[in-house]
């Protein structure tokens, strides 16, 4: 099935940053739903949900990531879970309302804005429901927030510019806006450095 080394660096340094945060959604997941995990990274999530989740689905633009959320089912025997390599922006291979729920942690800020509203709109057109995990902003000051900002300035590049670009936009909520979804709940995690979001349509 191949190896990939950034899914290795992931698994073994990001992925336990944030299982809390994963638990959280997980909790969130009814038993039976089938889920369709957004930039599903190493799978680690979607492999969690599987455990109360009809069938989960997890999708991601890295063949490496793939590649590692692959091996990561087959090790743990999970076969409730598949992970498919495609682009969150265009989703057309699934009709509409082909899922119960639609999940992404870590992603949205991540993206150009423009991309992340054409993800929050394949997401609002897959699902009726919506759960997303990601930065707070603004976090909450304090030794996590700079943590947050330490591990965020670190990967520089485009993901750094387009994480100060996801904060000064205001985060989460204007992207909502603009792929014309409404936030109808919302939870801080880890000393107010992330928030878990519930979403529908407006």
């Amino acid at each position: 099935m191949g190896f990939s080394i950034k899914g290795l660096l992931y698994r073994v340094f990001i992925d336990p940053l944030i299982n809390g945060l994963r638990r959280r959604v997980v909790s969130m997941i009814v038993p039976g739903e089938k889920v369709i995990d957004i930039a599903c990274g190493t799978g680690a999530l979607s492999v969690a949900m599987s455990r109360h989740a009809g069938h989960v689905t997890g999708i991601d633009f890295s063949q490496g990531m793939i590649t590692t959320a692959r091996r990561t089912a087959q090790r743990r025997r999970v076969e409730n879970v598949s992970f498919e390599l495609l682009d969150a922006t265009d989703l057309s291979c699934y009709p509409d309302l082909s899922f119960d729920v639609a999940v992404s942690t870590l992603a949205m800020h991540q993206f150009e804005p423009e991309t992340a509203v054409k993800v929050l709109e394949e997401m609002r057109r897959l699902a009726k429901r919506i759960i997303i995990a990601d930065y707070s902003c603004p976090m909450t000051p304090g030794p996590a927030a700079w943590l947050a900002w330490g591990i965020e300035r670190a990967a520089w590049g485009d993901h750094y510019s387009n994480f100060r670009k996801y904060m000064a936009r205001g985060g989460l909520g204007r992207l909502a806006a603009e792929a014309g979804l409404v936030i109808t709940s919302s939870v801080n995690r880890g000393e107010g450095v992330f928030t878990i979001t519930r979403m529908s349509l407006r």
